[in-house]
């Protein structure tokens, strides 16, 4: 790549009105947009009971409606040229769900939902491919950004999180996309494990209890020091 090949625009996913204005940008310095990588997104560790409303709002507004809104700009420019992709960052808690993280959990929940259901508007634009990729623990600055139920930086609780190594993860993400896979699972043992026995293991509920009362007890501990 050369420097005129490079265009970086700050954006926030929030902003949903300056979605449009960028995505305008990116079309008249390249003329087309070829990929639209949904990756941004931030998440919270605090029981539900302890979460201010307006958390669950904004982690809302950042992780589903900002993936939404870019989408819905790109979206027509791909369907005219009847081409085109759509990637979207979900994460494993958006299939296994976990204590401690309630609104984050609803954005890829949701999120999930809304891949699926733009993937029945599309079939008569088989050239549009739609990827839902579902991390698991990977090494990176999120797990430094964590938001309480108050808008404060906190720590994670002191478990065994089996975390990917970045290139590892970035690695796998590029040949399901080279693939065109609609939805891929990725993690290190034992973590991809346990989101099969929770999606087809009928005694999904009797192995995960052990987990959940782990991850709230650590919690615990961790707020009364």
């Amino acid at each position: 790549l050369k420097e005129k090949d490079i265009l970086v625009l700050p954006l926030d996913l929030a902003d949903t009105s300056s979605h449009d204005i960028a995505t305008k940008t990116v079309l008249q310095e390249f003329g087309r947009i070829d990929i639209l990588v949904n990756n941004g997104g931030i998440v919270h560790a605090s029981l539900f009971e302890n979460t201010n409303l307006d958390v669950f709002k904004v982690l809302i507004e950042v992780n589903y409606f900002g993936t939404v809104s870019l989408t819905k700009c790109v979206l027509p420019h791909m369907m005219e040229r009847k081409q085109g992709k759509i990637v979207v960052m979900n994460s494993l808690v958006g299939i296994v769900p976990n204590p401690l993280c309630s609104g984050y959990i609803a954005s890829k929940f949701a999120l999930r939902g809304f891949v699926g259901a733009l993937r029945t508007e599309l079939f008569d634009y088989p050239g549009i491919r739609l990827s839902t990729i579902c991390p698991g623990h990977v090494h990176s600055n999120i797990f430094q950004n964590f938001i309480t139920g108050e808008f404060t930086k906190t720590r994670l609780p002191e478990i065994p999180l089996f975390m990917m190594e970045t290139s590892r993860c970035v690695q796998l993400i590029l040949v399901s996309l080279a693939n065109d896979l609609e939805e891929v699972w990725i993690a290190n043992q034992p973590v991809l494990l346990r989101a099969y026995v929770w999606q087809y293991v009928p005694f999904r509920d009797w192995t995960s209890r052990m987990l959940w009362k782990i991850y709230i007890e650590s919690s615990r501990y961790n707020m009364v020091c």
